[in-house]
């Protein structure tokens, strides 16, 4: 039987390290991974960088590498309901209680070199020694921000794959393409074999390596990784939980940057309504303007210290001539609509918080 009070306590530590706390820089995650023996060192790593795309590609990338037998190890963030979700492998989240054992050694070894970690380093380091402990084949790795000074960036990839390039997180990695392109480039290793989405005129950023491969979508992405590595199987593009997840007359998606808001509406521009919550550090103004003209827009506020207000999405509604009605929560604005086609989108905590609403699939994961 799992002991589910340990596996609590565990996420309680976690917890108050505060996941919204972004510190930069490879020092501490570099010094825990030392005295870890360096796991990420004996582990063949497939990164994942870019703006956009980056857990769609992580995610069937693992899908179609397990058609091999192989023991596939993937690491992903955000998540849509328990932390858990971040560390699979072969597509299964690690158990409660392996989770919570390895905090806590990760807990204990940090504690006593006097290594304060954040909230994402220390998963960081948990996810590479485990799949290390499990003998993974291949650890698929999301990089969580930029490229250089992310803790997933400690290990050498073997394969990088840079997905899109767009303005996000601007406030850490710089206020144009060019700048962002060159920290999400520092993924990249003399021998490492790189496969991008970028334009070509941002190839100049990624530093020397083994070899550029340019295609343009998921699947081509995937489909040159496996060649790369010399693999008789093909891609496989499976739905994928928040990702253009339909249910009823809702569509869910987790877009929450103007790049992924355009790509979304390529696809289709017809919602009669869009739920919109979003976090205060996201280009709201530009996420805004990508959205239909003759749409309605129910704002809601967050469960986050980070989200941005309904007031605040309302204000930028306003000024783009968009009718906005304000909403106390996600939850509140779904009882709402009738039998409209609708957009739930903006962050991965509106998603969560409808999908937890709708029981859809993994909701009451903890």
């Amino acid at each position: 039987m799992p002991n589910t009070n340990i596996y609590k306590k565990s996420l309680e530590w976690l917890e108050d390290l505060n996941q919204n706390k972004i510190v930069p820089g490879l020092e501490r995650i570099q010094k825990i991974m030392k005295l870890l023996g360096n796991p990420q060192d004996k582990l063949r790593v497939i990164s994942v960088g870019g703006t956009n795309a980056k857990g769609s590609t992580s995610y069937n990338l693992s899908k179609t590498l397990m058609q091999t037998g192989k023991i596939i190890g993937c690491f992903t963030s955000p998540h849509l309901h328990s932390v858990r979700e971040r560390i699979k492998i072969n597509d299964k989240n690690i158990s409660e209680e392996e989770f919570a054992k390895n905090l806590f050694d990760l807990r204990d070894l940090a504690k006593k070199n006097n290594i304060e970690m954040t909230y994402f380093e220390t998963l960081t380091a948990l996810a590479y020694h485990y799949f290390l402990s499990k003998r993974v084949d291949f650890a698929i790795m999301e990089i969580g921000l930029g490229g250089e000074w992310d803790a997933v960036n400690v290990a050498d990839a073997e394969i990088a794959i840079l997905t899109t390039l767009g303005l996000d997180h601007t406030e850490y990695l710089g206020n144009s393409l060019d700048e962002i392109a060159k920290t999400k480039a520092k993924i990249v290793r003399e021998e490492t074999t790189v496969i991008t989405g970028w334009e070509k005129n941002y190839h100049k950023h990624i530093p020397r390596c083994k070899n550029i491969f340019h295609a343009k979508t998921v699947g081509d992405w995937i489909k040159i990784c496996i060649e790369c590595l010399d693999l008789s199987i093909k891609p496989i593009i499976d739905p994928i939980p928040g990702r253009q997840e339909i249910y009823l007359n809702f569509t869910l998606d987790t877009a929450h940057n103007q790049q992924a808001i355009n790509f979304l509406l390529s696809n289709d521009k017809k919602y009669q309504i869009i739920i919109l919550g979003m976090l205060n550090d996201k280009d709201i103004d530009k996420f805004v303007y990508e959205l239909p003209d003759d749409c309605i827009v129910l704002a809601c506020n967050l469960d986050s210290e980070r989200g941005a207000t309904s007031r605040e999405i309302a204000d930028i509604c306003k000024k783009k001539n968009i009718m906005c009605k304000q909403y106390e929560n996600v939850r509140k604005a779904i009882k709402s609509v009738n039998s409209e086609k609708t957009l739930i989108t903006g962050s991965f905590y509106t998603v969560s918080e409808a999908r937890e609403y709708f029981k859809l699939d993994g909701y009451s994961e903890l």
